[in-house]
């Protein structure tokens, strides 16, 4: 009599669909989205934590993340000299400008840069940073003066591979009580796109010919001032960040499909 063997049949084994690792691809992806259309670390910068103080041309104001640089105006660092350029002031305070009309509206300290100075914002840690907007006023040398448009500011902004872009803006007019109060920038032309690693602002100042100019040819003679605060400035994460985040998820993707092409095994044994 032939015997017949009990034939062993082991249990499936059965692999569930990789939805997390699907979860996961999405929410990583989510969070790529998320991370390249909002720059990091934005700041707005205001000086109300800085006492009143002049600078010259030559000295570094250190914030917390950026490092603010005074320029002399064009004349005298031709001739490798130093002037007076740069104040905390505070707009509270009737007697921070004794000749100068300072502007009004500030509720707290605001940068002025005077006698045709510029000041140049570089981050401390040398990463790349854009602009998104900024409040700025014209700096009249004398008050009482006609109300019209006697200048523009300026921005000069260079890029990671040495390329300089630039645009201008003309200052605020006069209220109907006749000072210059400060105004919200609306920068045009894409500037607020761009990823400096240093910007430059300064001022020029319309001659009779109708050029606005501030430099060692046509001179500003000293009216080339305006005030800055509370300026939008982000830092703009470097490109290996999004590689790393790239990567991340290539691993990622390449672990859900190998669990994905698994399939119900079974397997029998005996005869």
């Amino acid at each position: 009599m032939n015997r017949l063997s009990h034939a062993r049949v082991s249990p499936a084994i059965v692999y569930r669909p990789a939805t997390r690792g699907r979860a996961t691809v999405l929410a990583a992806l989510a969070t790529l989205s998320v991370l390249a259309s909002a720059p990091a670390m934005a700041d707005v910068l205001t000086f109300d934590s800085l006492r009143p103080d002049v600078y010259a041309s030559g000295q570094t104001l250190n914030t917390s993340s950026y490092n603010l640089l005074f320029l002399a105006d064009p004349t005298t660092a031709a001739g490798g000299g130093v002037s007076g350029v740069g104040a905390i002031l505070d707009g509270r305070a009737g007697s921070s400008c004794d000749i100068a009309a300072c502007p009004q509206g500030a509720t707290g300290n605001y940068l002025a840069i005077l006698n045709d100075g510029g000041v140049n914002f570089a981050r401390a840690d040398r990463q790349a940073f854009s602009l998104a907007g900024f409040d700025y006023s014209f700096i009249a040398p004398v008050s009482g003066l006609p109300n019209q448009n006697w200048g523009e500011l300026q921005l000069s902004g260079t890029l990671s591979n040495g390329q300089v872009v630039s645009t201008s803006l003309a200052f605020p007019g006069q209220g109907s009580d006749g000072n210059y109060h400060f105004q919200g920038a609306s920068l045009l032309g894409g500037f607020s796109n761009y990823a400096f690693t240093g910007l430059t602002f300064n001022a020029c100042i319309f001659n009779d010919t109708g050029v606005c100019s501030n430099s060692i040819d046509f001179p500003a003679f000293n009216q080339g001032q305006f005030a800055l605060d509370n300026i939008n400035i982000s830092a703009v994460p470097e490109p290996s960040t999004y590689l790393l985040l790239l990567a991340g998820l290539g691993a990622i993707g390449m672990l859900s499909r190998r669990r994905t092409r698994k399939f119900a095994a079974f397997t029998v044994q005996g005869a």
